[in-house]
């Protein structure tokens, strides 16, 4: 165990053991229950640091333990960072939500006429700006945040804008440029000077290159029952949508802010208006059945701006997850109480802290007793059956003596996207391969002028398909849901 701390302010002594048990008891279950290296924790009640612990090792197999200070990559979460830094432009008149995203990022644009036309702020955080994903222009490439925000513009839209809510990380690294160009700074020098330092945050970071150097875990994979190490990933473009590092001190300091409504010690960072706007809803997420057998206490959810909104045990809930590189985080925020909770976790197995979180929202609700980690256990090992048997049945439709339609030299050669730019197809050892930026994978064979292209290490599975021209010859391949032309 490791490091802890625990301000009693606000709980009677017995309160606060019962709390402390609860805490080490329930941590220790999910680290068991889903093979979690390490954990940290924080939780904030009206104002004051209850705890923040971290249980485990920095990596598995080693004895060397985490702390409250030790580094956490937190994901997605780091949306809710950069919303909150767009609330304090807000408050300075330098930007409007619903500003068109052009007024401050002249070079973006989205491949649509009407949308190009009209799409906001509003709309880029809040996911519902029609453009799907695309997140191999960021995860996979060296482009700069500019390049990448400029890429996504040729992509064309999955649905009218507004009308769906699409998961759009470029989207938000267009929100942290929006924020670099009010505030005449960068980001990653608006969230050191704006937000890290005021509220005591002394050890987060936003920057690749003071990771290594830092107080950190390690990342790590989980993939058929077995642990293995993540190698850090250069994130600086990812930046305003996953990139922040944090600690359980740290994002203790996080909780507090946000529920004093943008204040910290006395001090107002940001006015509650603005703040509250992050939090309104934009978007209506569907709680279906499947959702409601794992969540039986949500009826109603919606995506705000960096956060998710739902209602849970009868009271407002405001939180929102993260996974990168081996790493997952959850922030839950109950404002209506003044209580906060934040897990990290070094390994990318994300079920196991929605199971702890909801524990501790439980604990902190005096709710009554639920088994989050049965339940969330089955759901994974339920999705891992459902994965498996689509993996068998697609081995099943492969089709071995469907012999491609020309000799392999044939596919080999250079393509063009105007999204992803260029690619190449090879053969080497008498076989294909695909190369794209940091990307080399070997095409195994499917059928007829189909391969797939599979790199556990890259979360990669995609199918190349080639297609021919009106002579029959190799004219272009699809990947990435983009056709690349053929280079003659």
């Amino acid at each position: 165990m490791l490091t802890f701390l625990c301000v009693l302010l606000t709980l009677p002594a017995a309160a606060a053991e019962r709390l402390d048990t609860v805490v080490d008891k329930a941590a220790r279950q999910v680290m068991s229950t889903f093979s979690l290296p390490a954990v940290a924790i924080a939780i904030v009640q009206d104002d004051h640091v209850v705890l923040a612990r971290a249980y485990g090792v920095r990596e598995s197999g080693k004895a060397d333990p985490v702390n409250a200070d030790t580094l956490f990559q937190i994901g997605s979460t780091t949306k809710a960072f950069t919303t909150t830094a767009m609330a304090m432009l807000v408050d300075e008149k330098k930007l409007d939500w619903d500003d068109p995203v052009r007024r401050h990022l002249p070079y973006f644009h989205i491949n649509d006429p009407c949308a190009d036309a009209t799409v906001t702020l509003r709309d880029i955080v809040s996911h519902r700006s029609g453009v799907s994903r695309h997140d191999e222009l960021w995860d996979d490439a060296s482009f700069s945040r500019e390049e990448t925000i400029r890429r996504l513009g040729e992509a064309k839209l999955s649905h009218p804008i507004r009308t769906a809510w699409q998961y759009n990380n470029i989207m938000f690294i267009a929100a942290g440029e929006v924020v670099a160009s009010a505030s005449k700074m960068s980001w990653d020098d608006f969230m050191r000077s704006r937000i890290f330092e005021p509220l005591g945050m002394k050890h987060s970071q936003t920057r690749f290159v003071d990771w290594a150097p830092s107080d950190h875990a390690l990342g790590h994979n989980w993939s058929h029952q077995t642990i293995t190490l993540h190698p850090a990933a250069e994130d600086t473009t990812l930046g305003p949508a996953g990139a922040i590092k944090s600690s359980a001190n740290d994002m203790a300091q996080w909780l507090r802010f946000q529920l004093a409504d943008g204040m910290i010690d006395g001090k107002r960072l940001l006015s509650e208006a603005a703040l509250n706007e992050t939090r309104s809803p934009q978007m209506v997420l569907n709680v279906d059945k499947a959702a409601r057998a794992i969540n039986p206490f949500t009826h109603l959810q919606s995506y705000a701006m960096g956060w998710n909104t739902q209602d849970y045990r009868g009271e407002l809930l405001i939180s929102h997850g993260g996974a990168i590189n081996g790493f997952r985080a959850q922030v839950a925020l109950l404002p209506d109480r003044k209580t906060g909770v934040v897990i990290m976790t070094n390994i990318g197995r994300g079920f196991g802290i929605i199971a702890l979180r909801n524990t501790l929202l439980d604990t902190l609700l005096h709710a009554s007793p639920y088994d989050w980690n049965a339940t969330y256990l089955a759901v994974e090992n339920k999705s891992d059956d459902t994965a498996a048997v689509k993996r068998k049945e697609r081995e099943a439709k492969r089709l071995p003596d469907a012999k491609p339609s020309h000799d392999l030299s044939s596919f080999a050669g250079a393509y063009s996207n105007p999204v992803y730019g260029e690619a190449t197809v090879t053969i080497d050892n008498g076989a294909l391969t695909f190369h794209w930026q940091r990307l080399q994978i070997p095409l195994t064979h499917e059928n007829y002028d189909a391969f797939r292209a599979t790199s556990e290490e890259d979360d990669i599975d995609e199918v190349v398909r080639f297609t021919l021209n009106a002579e029959g010859a190799v004219a272009s391949m699809d990947v990435f849901g983009e056709t690349f032309a053929k280079k003659i």
